[in-house]
């Protein structure tokens, strides 16, 4: 083999440590610097031939980075089925509520929750009316039903108030998932915070005993049916106990627990 220039083991030396380096950031347990510039002082010292010695360790070289590949290309795979897996969880869990596909641009979990909310309002705020109507607490619900009702409240089949926004928000978007991500997000995070202000204001008027838990609902079956069904029958406490722990539900099965700062 020819010898090399001092100009070329120059560069060629530059060129090896650079490399390990670099791919060190990566892979500190495959690429060490180290050991090289261990290698090359023996040489030295035994004065045997430099090119060679390059070479080989040109070639060494590349035999760790087609490993390296080789490891990312598993490394990438597994996350690949990690993050499957976790999807195909997490939609599994949401396999409890009725999906309602109200855009074929829609998120999944929009789809889901969507379905979750309009169910929400037509059981659970209708009982909670029939509980309340009347009484001075009634009040204390007002916003907290207007957030869940803009986005669950369907009337002749059509989208909510919100779901129309999150449509326009979709075609919009022209595809951009971040943006709609970012609306997606804006109403779970709403909807959610307004059911753990519910959450909270029930069991405030349970504490501060405001409503009388042992009394019976009677809630009018031409108005509501579906709710009238589920509930009628009931102990307001049981219905109160029914709710809450639907809304907890919802808030834990979309993941909103952190955010919207609610524990049970």
């Amino acid at each position: 083999m020819a010898e090399l220039s001092e100009l070329e083991i120059t560069g060629l030396l530059n060129k090896i440590r650079v490399e390990y380096k670099a791919l060190s950031k990566e892979n500190p347990n495959l690429f060490k610097l180290l050991p090289f510039e261990e290698r090359y002082s023996q040489v030295l010292k035994a004065r045997v031939s430099i090119a060679k010695f390059l070479n080989d360790e040109v070639v060494f070289l590349e035999q760790l980075k087609a490993k390296h590949k080789e490891l990312k290309t598993k490394q990438e795979a597994a996350k690949g089925e990690t993050l499957n897996r976790i999807m195909d969880e997490q939609e599994q869990k949401l396999q409890k509520y009725q999906k309602n596909d109200f855009h074929p641009l829609a998120k999944t979990e929009m789809r889901y929750f969507y379905g979750a909310m309009l169910d929400f309002v037509e059981k659970e705020i209708p009982a909670l009316t029939h509980i309340f109507r009347g009484t001075p607490e009634m009040s204390l619900f007002t916003d907290t039903f207007l957030v869940i009702e803009r986005f669950g409240l369907s009337r002749k089949g059509l989208p909510s108030v919100r779901a129309n926004e999150h449509i326009k928000a979709l075609l919009d978007s022209n595809g951009n998932v971040s943006k709609i991500e970012q609306d997606t997000q804006a109403i779970l995070k709403d909807v959610c915070i307004a059911l753990k202000n519910m959450v909270t204001i029930l069991g405030d008027c349970i504490q501060k005993k405001r409503i009388s838990l042992n009394v019976v609902a009677k809630i009018d079956e031409r108005e509501y049916l579906q709710s009238a069904r589920l509930y009628n029958g009931k102990s307001f406490g049981k219905i109160i106990e029914a709710v809450v722990q639907k809304a907890g539900d919802i808030i834990f099965d979309f993941r909103m627990d952190s955010i919207a700062g609610f524990k049970r």
